[in-house]
């Protein structure tokens, strides 16, 4: 009966693009509440609004720098590269370059500037779906794990961004660029291209692949550092997420984890303090919240009265749904597939491949 399970989760269904829409880009907010953007790149320009700064044949290194004024009355974009300085009264500005940094973070070669929170400004990147997933899984991921490993956290966050992108399409950016969502940095130049290559063979083994939910909707295929040994509903860390419950996993391979244990002490007076507000049912991830995430690291916890203080001994980081990554590597290191990775840590999901219709 196992082998029958674990073989019907092989079998990957054809779902076109009739049914859901694939996205050919990914909107990803980098930056937030900036009152002054500085950009330095190769061939800056202004999408669509390019008559006063002329293209030039040889790219040169330059400089922009855009900032929000109001001039009678008006909102505008301040808009200053070399010795030429414009107004733009639009919503949004796209630039464009090639090398493009705002300061000392490395940006997409797209970017959006949009008025965030009280007028100050968010930097928006504007990515290609399968480059999105390659630069997150080249930021959550170590690469020099096994590559089923690789392949599995790539469909894992592929199917994390659809959903999310489903649930936000009507938003002005899709997705934070840390751990709000998923860590998200362009790859830089420098990089070991060994590493990369074989990141981005993980992604184009995988494209199109996605995990599906009980509804046979796209999962938001939750992952996290290291389980502690076993894994949790996501109902069971937030509320709204019953959708996505996708059974649970016992895992005895993540004490191979060096930061696989932790403690937390805080004193009774202040603890009682910051639970003052909080009355009734308090789900796991709104606890750690209160207490800090960085302080108590996972959901897998004891706690230990200790005269006027309380400890906390825990195991594992992170929230504990779905995909624990250093249990992954341990899969991989036993020769696991991607498909018997996904369907541990998954056993609920289904694997599905969108098929685009011309």
């Amino acid at each position: 009966m196992r082998w029958i399970a674990c073989s019907l989760f092989y079998i990957i269904t054809l779902i076109s693009a009739s049914i859901w829409a694939r996205p050919e880009v990914v909107r990803v907010r980098i930056k937030t509440n900036i009152s002054r953007v500085f950009l330095s790149g190769l061939n800056i320009r202004l999408i669509g609004h390019e008559e006063r700064f002329s293209k030039v044949s040889i790219p040169q290194t330059k400089q922009m720098q855009i900032s929000h004024v109001m001039v009678a009355g008006k909102n505008y974009w301040q808009v200053s590269q070399g010795n030429s300085t414009e107004l733009k009264e639009v919503m949004t500005l796209m630039v464009q370059g090639e090398n493009l940094r705002q300061d000392s973070t490395e940006l997409p070669n797209k970017i959006l500037l949009q008025e965030g929170e009280d007028g100050q400004i968010d930097t928006i990147g504007i990515v290609p779906m399968e480059e999105y997933v390659f630069s997150v899984l080249a930021s959550e991921m170590p690469l020099r794990w096994p590559i089923e490993t690789l392949k599995a956290q790539a469909i894992a966050i592929r199917s994390y961004t659809m959903a999310i992108l489903n649930a936000r399409k009507d938003k002005n950016f899709h997705m934070e660029s840390s751990v709000l969502d998923q860590v998200y940095k362009k790859i830089a130049s420098n990089a070991d291209q060994k590493l990369l290559d074989k990141a981005r063979s993980a992604v184009k083994a995988t494209e199109g692949v996605f995990l599906l939910n009980r509804k046979g909707n796209v999962l938001k295929a939750f992952y996290h550092s290291d389980c502690g040994g076993r894994t949790v509903l996501a109902s069971s860390v937030w509320r709204q997420e019953k959708d996505n419950d996708a059974g649970v996993a016992v895992d005895t391979s993540c004490p191979s984890n060096p930061m696989a244990r932790w403690s937390y002490n805080i004193s009774k007076q202040k603890f009682a303090s910051l639970m003052l507000n909080f009355i009734g049912d308090i789900r796991s991830n709104e606890f750690r919240k209160i207490l800090g995430f960085m302080n108590l690291k996972s959901t897998h916890f004891e706690m230990i009265d200790k005269a006027d203080q309380i400890e906390f001994v825990g195991k594992g980081f992170g929230h504990g749904v779905g995909m624990c990554q250093w249990g992954s590597r341990t899969l991989g290191l036993r020769s696991f597939s991607y498909q018997r990775i996904l369907k541990h840590y998954y056993p609920l999901a289904s694997l599905s491949i969108l098929e685009n219709q011309d």
